[in-house]
C-alpha cells in the first residue's frame, strides 16, 4: 500500500532558501505569517532572553497601540486615562482586542500595577525593557510603528518565537528581518553559555511547512 503520508523536511537551508521554499509551497489565501522559532542551549530556571530590536521592514502587522500620558498624543490608536483603567477590570477595554501594546508614562505605573494580574497574563503590561514604560511616549510609538518586537524566551523553555514579516514581502526584506533578530539575539547571549548555545532556528509560514535554518 502506497504511504501518502507527507515525509517530514530533515534539511538544512540557508534562510534565503528556506524563504524561497516557504514562498514556493505557501498555499493559503490570505498573506501569510512568516516566523522563526529559535531552541536555545539555557538553563529556563536561571536564565532568560529578553530584548526589543527594531526589524527594517517590520512584521507587516500594524498593532493597535494604547497609551497612558499626561497629554494628547495623535499617533496612539486608544488614549487611556487612570478612570479608564477600571473599564479593562470590568472587560469593556479588552487588551489583545481593544488594543495590543500599553505604552506608559513611569508616574502612572503605580496604578497600572493593580491591574498586573489582566495586564500581565495577555503580556501587554508596560515594562521599562521593551521600552513601553518612557518619558518619551510619542517616540516609542514609532518605534513600534517602524516594526519594533520584544523578544522573550517562553517561562518555562529555552524557546523564543518570534514573527519576521508575512509571505508577501521580497526575499531580501524577510532575510533582512531574520538577520536583524538573530543579530539582537547574539548581543543578548547569556553569561556562562556555551559557544553553540543556539541549537537549531525553524523558519515556517502560516499553513506552511517547517524549515531548518543553518546556524552561521
Amino acid at each position: 500500500m502506497k504511504n501518502t503520508q507527507k515525509e517530514k523536511d530533515t534539511k538544512e537551508y540557508t534562510i534565503e532558501e528556506a524563504i524561497k521554499k516557504l514562498k514556493n509551497e505557501s498555499k493559503s489565501k490570505f498573506d501569510a505569517t512568516v516566523e522563526v522559532h529559535i531552541n536555545l542551549d539555557i538553563d529556563p530556571n536561571k536564565q532568560s532572553i529578553r530584548f526589543s530590536t527594531v526589524l527594517p521592514h517590520g512584521t507587516g502587522k500594524n498593532k493597535k497601540i494604547a497609551v497612558l500620558s499626561s497629554e494628547k498624543i495623535k499617533e496612539a490608536d486608544i488614549l487611556l486615562t487612570p478612570e479608564d483603567l477600571p473599564k479593562i477590570e470590568q472587560g469593556k477595554i479588552k487588551p489583545n482586542i481593544d488594543f495590543e501594546i500599553l505604552i506608559s508614562e513611569p508616574k502612572f505605573m503605580p496604578i497600572l500595577a493593580k491591574y498586573a494580574k489582566i495586564l500581565g497574563p495577555t503580556g501587554v503590561m508596560p515594562n521599562p525593557k521593551n521600552g513601553t514604560v518612557t518619558e518619551d511616549i510619542q517616540k516609542a510609538i514609532e518605534q513600534f510603528k517602524k516594526g519594533k518586537i520584544d523578544i522573550k524566551t517562553e517561562k518555562t523553555a529555552p524557546i523564543i518565537h518570534a514573527v519576521i514579516g508575512k509571505i508577501s514581502f521580497d526575499d531580501k526584506s524577510l532575510a533582512d528581518n531574520y538577520h536583524e533578530l538573530l543579530e539582537g539575539l547574539k548581543q543578548s547571549k547569556p553569561a556562562k553559555t556555551p559557544p553553540s548555545w543556539i541549537k537549531s532556528i525553524f523558519v515556517t509560514s502560516t499553513m506552511g511547512p517547517s524549515l531548518k535554518v543553518k546556524i552561521g
